[in-house]
């Protein structure tokens, strides 16, 4: 059986993650799997040319405990003659203050950071530490979730990040084998009671499902590495496939982008779904948008036929139009009349709206789910909430306030650009009341955290390519 060390420096020779020259930020939580990847990295400067540095981040979710953390790592580098840089970000008054989803908070502010030591130190590379479990854990969330589809299966050993690259050579080993070299090497580290918290699905899966598949076979990690290494192989070769068959396809301008339907559809599905990824990502160069799978899907579709004609509205005011055999993408003038829509909310995901999406569940029911914000809320019977358009006298009742406020006055105050207010979604209760007006502001009927009478949950999840990452 292969060491510890020759299965990491394989790892890192097949996939060219270190060269000589490089400087190295470790991104170091103080845990067992950074601190062993911080003292395997530091006792190979020499062999492998490096110089190595460590980044800390203090989320400030466990008072005195995250500030030991900060201190121990601080600490141990100190001791190990390692430069470490660290930080403390008031995670718990960022969500106060703008909400969202703590993990999804957490791991934004945290790169971010990352990506600014990086500039500052001149890094070439940052490193993670990543190993087989988490991979293993990873492909099985995105099964779970239904996001296998979108091509990112599991995590990639490098991407771009920053001005550099984004590394993780511990997946060549297990948790297990981790555990082992600290116990080998006398390492100390510190260990965040969150991991073993059952509300999060990945420590469900952590406990009870990967010891199960390992019952099976004691090598799944390490299969499922390989799995995802060879299969992001054909996906690079398929989009690289599509990208010139595509390429082939379009007539562009600044303004607008052309092609032939029944062209399009001489291509093997797999190469449609692609394309469509990469036609879109072409429309919206430079902007910020988030291309969902249902769009993706919207558009495929309509590509499907060459007769009649059909539109579809694109988010940024931008419209497709298939018009029997030829088809437009192009942007709509900032004044068009926006497309009135009224769905009903039901346990199923919705469409996407404003890159949102949701789904009503009984609080009996109810699992938090890390990638989805929960909203809380009473109702007698059944509920029928609608996500519509919102109407000239919308009117919000907000918590704190004596009277109800119109929701136009509400996005004047929250300074939304006047050609955004026109599509701007409302969520209404039963009884027609708007509950909540997504991404600005909810009424004092709906509620973050759940209260004594609430019985009903209102999940609110961001339409993006997730890449499932600690």
């Amino acid at each position: 059986m292969k060491s510890f060390h020759e299965q990491m420096a394989e790892y890192m020779t097949k996939h060219k993650l270190l060269e000589s020259g490089d400087r190295v930020l470790l991104g170091c939580s103080g845990g067992i799997d950074s601190m062993v990847l911080l003292h395997y990295l530091k006792s190979c400067e020499a062999t492998l040319g490096i110089t190595v540095e460590a980044v800390h981040v203090n989320h400030m979710l466990r008072g005195d405990e995250s500030v030991k953390d900060r201190l121990f790592t601080e600490t141990i580098c100190s001791q190990w003659d390692i430069p470490c840089h660290s930080r403390d970000i008031p995670i718990p008054s960022i969500l106060e203050a703008a909400g969202g989803n703590k993990q999804q908070v957490c791991r934004q502010e945290r790169y971010s950071y990352f990506e600014e030591v990086m500039e500052q130190r001149g890094a070439t590379k940052l490193a993670t530490a990543h190993h087989a479990d988490d991979q293993l854990e990873t492909i099985l969330m995105s099964g779970l979730r239904g996001t296998l589809q979108s091509g990112a299966f599991g995590m990639p050993a490098s991407r771009p990040f920053g001005k550099g690259q984004l590394v993780r050579p511990q997946l060549a080993v297990t948790k297990q084998e981790i555990t082992v070299y600290a116990q080998d090497n006398d390492i100390p580290f510190r260990e965040d009671p969150s991991n073993a918290e059952n509300i999060y699905t990945r420590n469900r899966i952590r406990k009870n499902v990967v010891p199960e598949l390992k019952k099976e076979n004691a090598d799944v990690s390490k299969q499922f590495v390989e799995l995802s290494e060879s299969l992001q192989d054909d996906q690079k070769f398929l989009v690289e496939l599509a990208k010139e068959k595509l390429d082939l396809l379009l007539s562009s301008t600044d303004e607008e982008i052309r092609l032939s339907a029944e062209r399009f559809r001489t291509h093997a599905s797999a190469l449609q779904r692609r394309m469509v990824l990469l036609l879109l990502n072409y429309l919206y160069s430079g902007e910020q948008v988030i291309v969902t799978r249902q769009l993706a899907e919207q558009v495929q579709e309509m590509m499907q036929s060459s007769s009649g004609t059909i539109f579809l509205h694109l988010p940024q005011n931008y419209m497709m139009i298939r018009q029997y055999d030829h088809v437009l993408f192009s942007r709509r003038g900032l004044e068009a009349a926006p497309e009135e829509f009224n769905s009903l909310i039901t346990g199923e995901w919705s469409g996407a709206v404003n890159n949102f999406r949701y789904k009503l569940i009984s609080l009996q029911h109810f699992e938090e789910q890390e990638d989805a914000v929960a909203w809380y809320f009473s109702e007698t019977a059944e509920p029928q909430l609608q996500i519509r358009t919102r109407l000239p006298g919308d009117r919000i009742k907000l918590p704190g306030m004596d009277h109800s406020k119109k929701v136009a006055r509400l996005m004047i105050d929250e300074k939304v650009p006047a050609p955004l207010r026109k599509e701007w979604p409302v969520i209404t209760g039963s009884n027609g009341e708007v509950l909540l007006v997504p991404g600005l502001r909810p009424s004092l009927h709906i509620s973050r955290f759940p209260r004594q009478q609430d019985n009903w949950v209102l999940m609110e999840q961001k339409c993006e390519d997730r890449e499932s990452e600690l």
